[in-house]
């Protein structure tokens, strides 16, 4: 027993001695340390002034709860009833906010973004995100020197790819190269929709190299995303009210033309009496007659209609609108200088020991 208890008094005692070695070492050899990490500020002074600068726009919203959207007609709700309509009959939730930030990253809400001209008040100009991204964007001093030493062998391979051209194949599928799709990419990586769970309030960003353009496009993303939202909701009662709307119209003329023809058959028969005349006008007041019931009722469906689209849009407060920015996100300078600096003294102090291990 007190064999072991020896033996431990002994491996402590000699991670002490290996500690206390290892800081005279690394203090020896302190000006060296400090040569490397001097080295590395240098590094990092480089590429925190060469960065490229990015500024952050914001805004939040709170979509309306179900429970709202259903009484916020409530009134109007009952005056239909007394009217015969039922609003209530076929009504469906809103739009889970917990899908807004999967539509925002789709294709197509993506193309429209992106081709949609905004205005870049350091470059003085006005061009679509995708454009500029192209063909107007330069990247910083690291990333071309990155560009070529880590990415070099990608650069080579792309000499042997496809043009970057957009190109339609044979079903009219729009294809892009690999530096269209890596553009795509770095913009979808720049926008941010974000839901808080409790609250419901949707959070949303926009990260752009121009002020001016952040809040652009931060501002475009809310009316594109709160639109989007609206026309999924009100996608069916759309095309009911499309449809009784035509309906409708049918039935106005059909009523019309035979409200003509009654009174031209009135006015033709004026002085004359006699059975089939009377015959022929108990008919076409018959056809008249028709004609209102039905020109009546698709008015009544029609109203019931736009109610029902009024009721099923959904209602979007927004509660901090877009500004443009006036201080940037990136480069953050002092945490990058601070990791430099630590990993300097972090690959002096390794090299120094590693020089000092007993051979």
């Amino acid at each position: 027993m007190s064999e072991n208890k020896e033996q431990k008094r002994n491996v402590v005692s000699e991670d002490e001695i290996d500690l206390i070695e290892l800081a005279k070492v690394i203090w020896s050899r302190r000006i060296f340390i400090a040569k490397v990490a001097g080295l590395f500020v240098i590094v990092g002074l480089v590429v925190a002034f060469t960065s490229k600068v990015e500024y952050e726009a914001s805004c939040k919203l709170l979509p309306e709860s179900q429970e709202g959207a259903k009484g916020s007609l409530g009134g109007l709700s009952g005056l239909a009833g007394l009217a015969g309509i039922n609003l209530d009959a076929g009504s469906s939730g809103v739009l889970s906010p917990e899908i807004y930030p999967e539509l925002v990253n789709s294709a197509l809400f993506l193309d429209k973004l992106m081709d949609t001209p905004i205005y870049f008040e350091k470059k003085d100009t006005t061009v679509t995100s995708f454009k500029y991204f192209k063909e107007i964007d330069r990247p910083s001093l690291f990333g071309v020197i990155a560009g070529y030493t880590i990415g070099l062998p990608g650069k080579i391979r792309g000499l042997f790819s496809s043009s970057d051209e957009l190109a339609l194949n044979d079903y009219d599928l729009v294809r892009f190269s690999k530096k269209d799709w890596g553009i795509i990419e770095n913009y979808k990586d720049r926008l941010s929709v974000s839901v808080d769970s409790k609250t419901g309030i949707i959070s949303i960003s926009v990260e752009m190299p121009d002020p001016v353009a952040a809040a652009k496009v931060t501002d475009l993303l809310l009316k594109e995303l709160t639109q989007s939202v609206i026309d999924y909701k009100i996608e069916k009662s759309q095309i009911n009210l499309k449809f009784i709307q035509e309906r409708f119209e049918e039935a106005k003329l059909v009523y019309e033309s035979k409200q003509s023809q009654l009174a031209r058959f009135i006015d033709r028969n004026r002085n004359i009496s006699n059975s089939i005349i009377q015959i022929e006008y108990e008919r076409l007041q018959n056809e008249l007659n028709i004609a209102f019931e039905v020109y009546k009722g698709l008015a009544t469906q029609l109203e019931q209609a736009k109610i029902k689209v009024k009721e099923e849009t959904p209602v979007f407060t927004v509660l901090e609108p877009v500004r443009v920015p006036e201080d940037k996100v990136r480069p953050r300078r002092a945490i990058i200088l601070i990791l430099w600096l630590f990993f300097g003294i972090l690959v002096g102090s390794l090299f120094s020991t590693l020089k000092n291990l007993p051979s």
